[in-house]
């Protein structure tokens, strides 16, 4: 009877063991998820942008399959970090989230989006058509820009014209008090109407730049179009007229480029 009570208390005594064990081992496994599922990096010590207005700065950050799982202090981050995780002591510096950018010409790309847009124009009036409506929501004296045209696509051909060119004329007419500058689908050339000339002192004395051509009738009168190297002619003054605006106008017209490329 005695060897049976003592047999009991060593089972009894071994399933404690076992209960203990087991007990440890649970609680150990709910405090360890994260760790048993490690980040694959995390970044410490550091100043980390969140975009967040809540938490606009964090100490730590931590990453995993490409995708932020947290951010926080660096006791929060802590509890991702395991034998697989890669870390990263920023040591204060500056952290931000980064832009995967294919070569996209993102501030370009917004830029595009506030100036005249003409590759669907179908003929020359379609374009002045534009253009025109673009000057009733400028002020007298503001450039309008545009890009796209191309006189191959036109139909009908615009009249007059030169080698397909169209003449400024009608677009000058429509177009009075602002100075307009449209880039040609190629690059390669641009058109001005009477304001942008008159602004550059282009008549016809001015002579064809080195790499580039002045486009003129059979009288030597400059149509608009200016090739090449000739495109400067004109661009400079814009440029110029870019220069004048305060800091606070620079910034603004940035931004909204970069927010009309990030819409679209």
């Amino acid at each position: 009877m005695n060897r049976i009570k003592m047999y009991w208390k060593k089972i009894s005594r071994c399933f404690n063991i076992i209960i203990v064990l087991g007990l440890s081992t649970a609680i150990q496994n709910c405090g360890g998820t994260a760790v048993e599922n490690p980040a694959d990096l995390v970044l410490i010590n550091g100043n980390v942008a969140t975009v967040e207005e809540n938490i606009p700065i964090a100490e730590a950050l931590t990453i995993k399959k490409g995708k932020i799982l947290a951010v926080g202090s660096k006791d929060e981050i802590d509890n991702y970090i395991g034998d697989s995780t890669e870390v990263i002591d920023l040591k204060n510096n500056f952290a931000m989230p980064g832009f995967i950018e294919s070569h996209a010409h993102f501030v370009g790309l917004g830029e595009s989006l506030i100036n005249v847009d003409l590759r669907s124009a179908k003929n020359w009036d379609e374009v002045i058509a534009k253009v025109a409506k673009a000057a009733e929501k400028s002020l007298p004296g503001e450039w309008i820009v545009g890009q796209g045209w191309h006189q191959e696509k036109f139909d009908p051909k615009p009249e007059p014209n030169v080698n397909g060119y169209p003449v400024h004329k009608i677009l000058s007419k429509a177009v009075p008090n602002n100075p307009v500058i449209l880039s040609h689908a190629s690059g390669h050339a641009i058109f001005a109407n009477e304001k942008a000339m008159r602004i550059a002192g282009i008549n016809k004395n001015t002579p064809n730049p080195k790499g580039g051509t002045i486009v003129r009738d059979s009288l030597g009168n400059a149509i608009g179009v200016f090739e090449e190297n000739a495109e400067k002619l004109i661009a400079k003054f814009y440029d110029e007229f870019l220069s004048k605006r305060t800091k606070e106008q620079i910034r603004a017209d940035y931004v909204r480029k970069i927010n009309l490329a990030s819409e679209e």
